[in-house]
C-alpha cells in the first residue's frame, strides 16, 4: 500500500483516516529518525531485546482479541459482572503493546513489561497525540472511563449492578487504532533495521527469552513452555524484528487463541471460533 510517500506492508483500516496524509508523512519521518538512533548502533543485545518486544506485542494483540471474544460471549450470556473486566483489560493489553514499540521507552531488563496502568495510558496517548491530539485526548478519556468502571465493580461492588456504567464508546474502533499505531511503529522499525543494521547482529539471546517466558509474581514463579517454544523459533528462524503483521505466525495465533477455548468434552461452551472470528481489531494470520 502506497501512502504518505512510503510503501506499507499492512492494510490499515483506520490509521490513514485519522491523520491527513501530509501530516502522517511528517510523523513517519520523525519516528523513523528516532528508530535510526537505535539501528545505526544496532548490537546483538539490541536486536534480541527488540525481537522479544515485537513478540510480546503480538501477544498483546492476540490477548485483546481473546478478551473481545470473551466480552461478546459474556454479553450474550448475561454475564454482566465480567464485562467491565474484559473491556478494560482488552484496552490495557493494547496500550501496553503500543508502549513496547515506542523507541524512547527503555526495556530495563524486562521491567517495561511491568509498566503501571497509569504510565501505560499516559505514554500511549502522548504517542497517539503525534497523529491527532484531539483524538488522543478523547481516547485517553475512554481508557480512564474503562479503568474507572472496572474499579467500580471490583472495589465498590455497587448494589445497583451495572446500571451506572457508560457505553458511550466504540471499543472495537478504540482497539483497532491502538493496534494499528503499534503496527505503524513496527513497520518503521523494520525498515530502519534493514537499512542500517549489520546482519551479523541478528541474534536472539537466552536472557531476553527468559525475561518473557519465566515470570515471578508475589513470590510465585510461572514458566510458560509455549513462550519458550515460540521464542525458540524466533531465535532459530526469525532472528530479527519485523513488522507485527509479519512477525505474528499463523501457528502462534492459532495456539494462543485456542488455548482459551472451552473444553467441549467437559461441556464448556466458550469458543473463539475460526480465524474469521479473530479479525475484529487486527489482521491476525
Amino acid at each position: 500500500m502506497q501512502h504518505a510517500g512510503r510503501n506499507w506492508a499492512y492494510s490499515y483500516r483506520r490509521l490513514f483516516e485519522i491523520c491527513p496524509e501530509q501530516k502522517l508523512a511528517k510523523v513517519a519521518g520523525r519516528v523513523a529518525t528516532q528508530y535510526a538512533l537505535l539501528t545505526k548502533d544496532w548490537t546483538r543485545e539490541r536486536n534480541s531485546e527488540w525481537s522479544c518486544r515485537m513478540y510480546f506485542t503480538t501477544k498483546m494483540i492476540l490477548n485483546a482479541t481473546v478478551l473481545l471474544n470473551s466480552l461478546e460471549f459474556a454479553r450474550t450470556s448475561g454475564l454482566r459482572t465480567a464485562t467491565p473486566y474484559f473491556e478494560y483489560y482488552a484496552a490495557l493489553s493494547l496500550l501496553r503493546g503500543l508502549v513496547y514499540t515506542i523507541p524512547t521507552e527503555e526495556w530495563n531488563s524486562g521491567e517495561l513489561m511491568a509498566i503501571s496502568h497509569t504510565r501505560a495510558i499516559n505514554v500511549a496517548f502522548d504517542w497517539i497525540a503525534k497523529f491527532d491530539k484531539s483524538l488522543a485526548e478523547k481516547m485517553k478519556k475512554t481508557a480512564l472511563q474503562l479503568k474507572a468502571q472496572r474499579e467500580l465493580i471490583a472495589y465498590k461492588v455497587p448494589a445497583s449492578g451495572d446500571k451506572n456504567l457508560g457505553a458511550n464508546y466504540d471499543l472495537t474502533d478504540f482497539l483497532t487504532i491502538l493496534a494499528e499505531v503499534a503496527e505503524f511503529n513496527s513497520e518503521l522499525l523494520e525498515g530502519s533495521i534493514t537499512k542500517n543494521a549489520d546482519p551479523a547482529s541478528f541474534e536472539v539471546l537466552d536472557e531476553h527469552i527468559h525475561q518473557i517466558a519465566t515470570v515471578e509474581v508475589e513470590g510465585f514463579t510461572f514458566t510458560d513452555d509455549e513462550d519458550y517454544w515460540r521464542l525458540g523459533y524466533v531465535q532459530r528462524k526469525t532472528r530479527r524484528p519485523y513488522h507485527l503483521g509479519l512477525f505474528m505466525h499463523p501457528g502462534q495465533s492459532e495456539d494462543f487463541i485456542g488455548a482459551w477455548d472451552g473444553d467441549e468434552d467437559a461441556g464448556e461452551t466458550f469458543s473463539n471460533g475460526s480465524p474469521s472470528n479473530w479479525q475484529a481489531i487486527f489482521d491476525v494470520p
